[in-house]
């Protein structure tokens, strides 16, 4: 057991091989000992369908058996007698609308006259109840229990051995709202929410294409939701489709809640700190990326969007950058980066500074932290690491009071704890400024995810710098740049395009401006490598009359002067 245990803590700083196993979407591998087995075999569930009771008893029986009517009352049977037969209904009170059931069901099956001189068929029903959109039929009780689950009203006819399955569902939970964690100022207001016909409406709302597919993949042995797999035909590698397929499929679990859980069953190295996907609540971001030839995983109750492959830049990029133009965007990502770079360094710098090498300081500087430090007695890597800690308990305290309160935790505890404890000597004023510059440079990163793993990357580091100095700093920067280049997103390398090394794609560090970019990036392999056409602005004058001629937009310009 503690073999185990110590293997993990060592495959946090290791590089981990090449398996027969590990997906890849290079296509340089070669077959061999290394060859990926992308058609593997899963074991399959055969089930034997029990077929649907004839009887009007033995339905009712079964139904009240497998959901226990007499100790759920929000599962309601309901009998209906005809002129033409003995109706059961069946449904879930809370997850129906009652008026739609009484309106669009019962009456239009009171007034059905079915057809004279042969029996009555499943089309004959079918095409009478015209005011439900969803009508599907099921010949077996399992059929019949996985409708019902999913909040549809089912209708069995005595002596027929199918059912009716129809969707007369009720609210579908809260509408469209800003979204909470990714606020934008410039941009779409409008965010996920916990239904997914609701998230599905706002993508094909802007992605109006019938090569934009949603699958849906059932996932759990007691779940009531799906999960549903995007990706645009013609445009995503295959590869990529075909193997978050098989990762989805694989998970054999009760339920999932959220897709924050379904990440941790599916990325390449769950043991990692840092999180190998993008999750997302923006419907314009979550596009972007199907855009670019990712794939991207929607749940029911899940108000985000779980997208991968991606690579560790694009947790540094605001969904806001695509808005502005390119000189601003540009600026803006120098800005998280260099704050990126603070929120990891500046502590464990600050403290090589301070114990080991002061000489690296000028002489007034030196003096002046000397004395702040005179009278604390704690050292300087305690002091940062109290100041920390109080700050994850007012960040935390601040997430869960309500948020009438939390305004007033971030005034006592950044103000009154802060001046307190620079009184009372047990901080200098200079560790207070740095731990606080440490803190807001953090929050500049646009990705929560990204946040939370740099907070214990920077506790790690100033552990080294406390220990040996400097070379702690560079041993830490080493293990780091070395976990993070052994890191995949579903079969890309983590820090693409630099490792491997590899021609800019032009939305990296530098955002270019958008009509210079004409290939999406290459390291999801898409289908269609191309974004738009190489020439876009052929009425600027800087445009060479020779390009014209190549890209045959010469013609434009000629009909535009006829119809003047």
């Amino acid at each position: 057991m503690q073999n185990r245990w110590i293997k993990k803590i060592l495959s946090l700083f290791t590089y981990e091989p090449v398996r027969r196993k590990t997906f890849s979407l290079s296509p340089s591998r070669t077959k061999g000992q290394n060859a990926i087995l992308l058609r593997r075999t899963k074991p399959s569930k055969t089930q034997n369908l029990s077929p649907l009771p004839i009887s009007r008893d033995e339905f009712q029986e079964f139904l009240g058996r497998k959901f226990c009517s007499r100790q759920n009352p929000d599962f309601i049977i309901r009998s209906l007698q005809t002129s033409w037969g003995q109706i059961t209904i069946a449904f879930y009170r809370s997850l129906t609308d009652a008026n739609k059931i009484q309106e669009f069901l019962i009456g239009p099956l009171v007034e059905f006259l079915p057809p004279t001189g042969r029996p009555l068929c499943l089309n004959d029903l079918q095409d009478h109840l015209t005011y439900c959109h969803i009508v599907n039929a099921a010949f077996s009780c399992e059929d019949t229990v996985q409708s019902i689950i999913r909040g549809m009203t089912f209708v069995h006819i005595d002596g027929f051995e199918w059912g009716l399955a129809l969707d007369f569902q009720g609210d579908r939970g809260r509408e469209v709202s800003e979204p909470h964690t990714e606020t934008v100022v410039q941009g779409p207001y409008d965010g996920f929410t916990e239904d997914v016909s609701t998230n599905l409406y706002l993508l094909r709302s802007r992605l109006a294409t019938p090569d934009f597919i949603a699958e849906d993949i059932p996932v759990g042995l007691r779940a009531s939701g799906a999960f549903y797999l995007l990706y645009i035909n013609g445009l995503t590698n295959p590869k990529l489709i075909r193997e978050m397929r098989l990762r989805l499929e694989s998970v054999d679990v009760d339920m999932l809640y959220n897709v924050g859980q379904l990440e941790q069953f599916i990325e390449d190295r769950p043991f990692s700190l840092f999180s190998q996907m993008i999750t997302t609540e923006r419907p314009d971001r979550t596009l972007s990326f199907l855009l670019q030839g990712s794939v991207a995983v929607l749940l029911h109750g899940s108000p985000q969007a779980l997208v991968a492959p991606v690579t560790l830049w694009s947790q540094v990029h605001s969904p806001e950058d695509i808005y502005y133009r390119w000189p601003i965007s540009t600026f803006a990502r120098f800005i998280r980066i260099i704050g990126t770079l603070i929120t990891i360094f500046l502590p464990a710098l600050y403290t090589a500074m301070v114990v080991f090498h002061p000489e690296m300081l000028p002489t007034d500087l030196m003096l002046s932290l000397a004395a702040a430090r005179e009278h604390v007695p704690f050292s300087t890597a305690f002091s940062l690491l109290f100041l920390e800690v109080a700050f994850d308990f007012i960040r935390e305290s601040a997430l869960r009071v309500p948020k009438i309160i939390g305004p007033t935790v971030g005034i006592v505890g950044a103000i009154i704890i802060g001046q307190a404890v620079v009184e009372a000597g047990i901080v200098s004023p200079v560790v207070i400024i740095v731990s606080a510059l440490t803190g807001i440079a953090g929050f500049s990163i646009p990705h929560y995810s990204l946040v939370n793993s740099l907070r214990i990357v920077r506790l790690i580091l100033l552990f080294l710098a406390s220990v040996l100095g400097f070379y702690g700093v560079l041993l830490g920067l080493v293990v780091l740049v070395h976990h993070l280049s052994g890191l995949k997103s579903l079969g890309v390398p983590f820090l693409s395009p630099f490792s491997p090394l590899h021609g800019p794609s032009g939305d990296t560090f530098v955002r270019t401006a958008a009509f210079s970019v004409e290939r999406r990036p290459f390291y999801t392999r898409p289908l269609d490598k191309f974004k738009q056409r190489p020439l876009n602005r052929p009425w600027d004058p800087r445009v060479p009359p020779e390009l014209l001629l190549i890209t045959k937009d010469v013609s434009s310009p000629a009909k535009g002067d006829k119809q003047a």
